[in-house]
């Protein structure tokens, strides 16, 4: 079954990218963000509304705490707060440069367990994250649009997935796996509903005649939904080092598939993915 869990790692990253692409696509005519904010909702949402009618009706074992005010911010990090940040990033400074920054977010749930739970770091840990942020800053002069808040917006959504891994991590180990899921969960939905409320929708019916749209929008959905699953799934097969380790090669996915680099971007993405894979190989022994 580890097989399993080792492809199901690394299709989770092709999907990803998929989604990506998808979602460029479809900006191209018409500005999808308010519906995939609406979208993301619903996919967070669900599963809340599942575990609610499972702790009321079906007395699923929950455990009410001030520390599940952590997985709360994690979700709301990683939820409405990464993923605004992400899909904004992308029009600001593009798909692949966009993958590249998020990429490292590893990396960054790395640092702040550095910085905030005083865990250690070694010389191989070290030299990945040189070695990606070394390669990251020559990607800044080789052609890749310098939008700053582009940058920012990508940066944020890094720290803000490497966040919600470190602020589960503490809490999951004190509390039931289902009382951490559901205040993730919780503050997630809490935070794409805030999304949806102060924006205005940036679309009209006519849209959705076309059918491009009809089936771009499918088409993402339908990528981000298995892209989710399959990286879940990883997890619980091989533990959420190993996964992490195959979900981000949705930056060199794209390599792939879109094949608009040069070279020496080529070089540097991958360099990029190695660096963020030394970190993560450096805590291997975790599950």
């Amino acid at each position: 079954m580890n097989k399993l869990g080792y492809i199901a790692g690394a299709l989770s990253g092709l999907f990803w990218a998929l989604a990506g692409i998808f979602y460029v696509k479809i900006n191209e005519f018409v500005n999808y963000s308010y519906l995939v904010f609406v979208l993301l909702f619903c996919i967070e949402f669900v599963p809340w509304l599942f575990l609610t009618f499972s702790i009321l009706f079906l007395k699923k074992h929950f455990i009410f705490e001030k520390k599940l005010i952590l997985p709360f911010i994690a979700g709301f990090a990683a939820g409405p707060v990464a993923m605004y940040c992400y899909l904004n990033a992308i029009l600001f400074i593009g798909l692949s440069f966009s993958a590249s920054i998020t990429s490292l977010y590893p990396i960054f749930a790395t640092f702040l367990a550095f910085m905030f739970l005083k865990e250690r770091l070694n010389a191989l840990s070290i030299f990945g994250m040189f070695a990606a942020f070394s390669s990251l800053f020559f990607l800044f002069f080789d052609g890749f649009n310098l939008h700053i808040l582009g940058l920012i917006l990508a940066f944020v959504c890094a720290l803000s997935w490497g966040l919600e891994l470190v602020l589960s991590s503490i809490v999951l180990k004190k509390l039931p796996t289902t009382s951490v899921y559901y205040a993730r969960q919780t503050g997630s939905s809490f935070g794409y509903a805030i999304l949806i409320l102060i924006q205005k929708p940036n679309f009209i019916f006519q849209d959705f005649i076309s059918l491009d749209f009809f089936i771009l929008s499918l088409l993402l959905i339908f990528s981000w939904a298995v892209s989710y699953f399959l990286y879940y799934f990883a997890i619980a097969k091989i533990g959420i080092v190993k996964a992490m380790m195959l979900n981000i090669s949705y930056v060199i996915w794209l390599v792939l598939i879109q094949q608009e680099f040069n070279f020496k971007q080529i070089i540097l993405i991958i360099l990029i993915f190695i660096g963020a894979n030394l970190v993560l190989f450096a805590k291997r022994g975790q599950k």
